[in-house]
């Protein structure tokens, strides 16, 4: 074979092999022999017709397509062999010439990262703190799930709670037409006395043909409290329906603050029906330790206050922590000099994909459903994950690298410690999970969850100045690693191996 390699600018190898003449001959009878196997040709047993008689029966193309197939990916392997290139996913056959034969592959290679001086990298940090205010606002809201109901015969207040059917409408213009999002959960309806909740949230498409009524809400015993601090289901709305009596209605409109979350109701004026059908008086209990004690596992109202304190410390530094190791990868990653071949962006895209079809599937939705709701081809979609695609992948290349250049390490004994807190949870079925992750691919999933994790750390103590300096990798570690890793997301991560497969296309003549 003589092979000719040419540097691409993308992490990429183009090999160009060409086939001598009695290689061909051999894989063109081979190839003619597997196909008088497969099917009759008269007068001859199979597989016993002579190769002329073969090419004439099923023609010489028919023989070329053949042969070439198998001939493309044993021409790969021995290039590989003989090139001593280490790709990272598998090769694809871009082009084939014959007579001479020659294949062309583009190599997929290893990504090149550069963090330049990473190690320089300062954030300040500032700790989470908690005030009275905090505190006391999560204690008033545990107390109100205690607030007593009482129907009152006398027109609404604030403090009270209103049960209304309520009717609403809005004129929008044609062009206003919101894209649907990335279907969630199905927004509940408020159960609670002044959960807010969208008023357009069960709003049609319209098609432009000028302005057009749209049905914003049409909801019966609806309750709603008038609280100066929770305004629903839009500002304003709590005033015009104070003094209300139980049987009265009324019919009027507000307009859409500029600021409101729906772009599309912004500056627009909304038309209400409501009914008054209950007034009820609101009350809550005094604070005293037997309300604590209902309210939780706590000894008085001293102890429940420290909790939740503590709780609210507790939430507010993992969100303080986590703005903070965001800020410090996006800085290294927007400085990092990083290049990859295409099919790593490829498998990440189908990533996407397979993500957002099992969120799909869990709502009873497919993927075919969104992409006619958004009216999307299936190019279309992979074109509009690709940027999140790339930051993705970006991320986690980055984190790649930092395992490699600290050298974090992981234990045998902490990827057995971390397997049993994850099936913890899961009580009499635990052992069943257990079975799945003791296997090869589920440590190997673990202990790059625990690498990642440990690299996203080091990166945060490297930006507070704390970070140790770069050990020697232990021996244990040694024995553990994967020089070659790719992780995929911080917390969910795969690794691609170097692998010397087959291209995965199919040669055109």
């Amino acid at each position: 074979m003589k092979i000719e390699q040419t540097p691409l600018e993308t992490c990429e190898v183009q090999m160009t092999v060409e086939v001598d003449a009695e290689q061909v001959d051999k894989a063109k009878r081979a190839a003619a022999k597997r196909l008088a196997q497969k099917y009759n040709i008269p007068g001859f047993r199979k597989g016993k017709a002579p190769y002329e008689i073969i090419k004439r029966q099923f023609g010489e193309g028919a023989v070329w397509e053949e042969a070439l197939d198998e001939l493309g990916q044993r021409v790969y392997q021995a290039a590989l062999e003989e090139t001593k290139l280490d790709p990272i996913a598998p090769g694809a056959l871009t082009d084939v010439k014959l007579e001479p034969v020659v294949f062309t592959f583009n190599v997929p290679l290893k990504p090149e990262i550069d963090l330049g001086a990473y190690r320089s990298t300062r954030f300040g940090y500032t700790p989470a703190m908690v005030n009275e205010d905090a505190i006391n606002e999560a204690l008033e809201s545990m107390r109100e799930t205690q607030a007593v109901l009482e129907p009152v015969e006398r027109p609404s207040q604030l403090g009270d709670v209103v049960k209304l059917d309520i009717k609403a409408a809005a004129m929008l213009p044609a062009t206003a037409k919101d894209e649907p999002d990335v279907p969630t959960e199905e927004a509940a309806k408020p159960e609670e006395a002044g959960e807010a909740a969208d008023p357009a949230s069960t709003e049609s498409v319209v098609e432009p043909s000028g302005p057009v009524e749209e049905f914003l809400m049409d909801d019966k015993d609806v309750e709603v409290l008038l609280d100066s601090k929770v305004d629903w289901p839009m500002p304003g709305f709590n005033e015009k329906v104070l003094g209300m009596n139980v049987g009265d209605e009324r019919h009027f409109e507000l307009v859409f603050p500029d600021d409101y979350a729906n772009e599309q109701l912004r500056g627009q004026t909304a038309k209400f029906d409501v009914k008054c059908n209950d007034v009820k008086l609101r009350t809550l209990p005094e604070w005293d330790d037997e309300l604590a004690k209902s309210l939780g596992d706590y000894e008085s109202l001293a102890d429940m206050r420290t909790e939740v304190g503590d709780d609210l410390l507790r939430r507010a530094k993992r969100r303080v922590d986590d703005e903070y190791s965001r800020a410090v990868m996006d800085t290294i990653v927007a400085g990092a000099m990083i290049k990859y071949p295409p099919v790593l962006l490829k498998e990440e895209v189908d990533g996407l994909v397979e993500d957002l079809d099992r969120r799909l599937r869990e709502q009873r939705l497919t993927l075919e459903d969104y992409m006619k709701i958004q009216d999307l081809t299936t190019e279309k979609l992979r074109e509009d994950l690709q940027p999140t695609a790339n930051e993705r992948l970006r991320r986690a290349l980055v984190l790649s690298k930092v395992i490699e250049l600290e050298k974090v390490e992981v234990s045998h004994e902490e990827i057995d410690e971390r397997i049993a807190l994850m099936v913890t949870p899961f009580g009499p079925d635990a052992e069943k999970y257990l079975k799945i992750l003791n296997t090869e691919n589920g440590h190997r999933s673990v202990r790059l969850d625990l690498l990642s994790e440990r690299a996203a750390q080091r990166l945060v103590a490297i930006a507070k100045g704390e970070a140790p300096e770069i050990p020697e990798a232990t021996a244990e570690a040694e024995a553990v690693a994967e020089p070659e890793v790719l992780v995929t997301d911080p917390l969910i991560t795969e690794a691609i191996e170097p692998q010397a497969e087959t291209p995965e296309a199919t040669p055109a003549e």
